[in-house]
């Protein structure tokens, strides 16, 4: 392990949890950013304009 001499400094009790938890706030801070300054993805995770085909018209017999 790379960083193992880190748990000599920190506890893992302590270390885990802030690390998870700056995962966590780093990818609601990413996609929080997504959903304010683009157009595209909140269309796309609403599903977009529902386009419904016309059923052809029956001939008259």
């Amino acid at each position: 392990m790379i960083y193992g001499k880190i748990w000599c400094v920190v506890k893992p009790s302590v270390g885990i949890p802030i690390l998870l938890g700056a995962v966590a706030l780093g990818s609601f801070a990413v996609h929080l950013a997504l959903l304010t300054n683009t157009t595209w993805l909140p269309k796309y995770l609403n599903g977009g304009a529902k386009v419904v085909a016309a059923a052809p018209a029956e001939a008259p017999k």
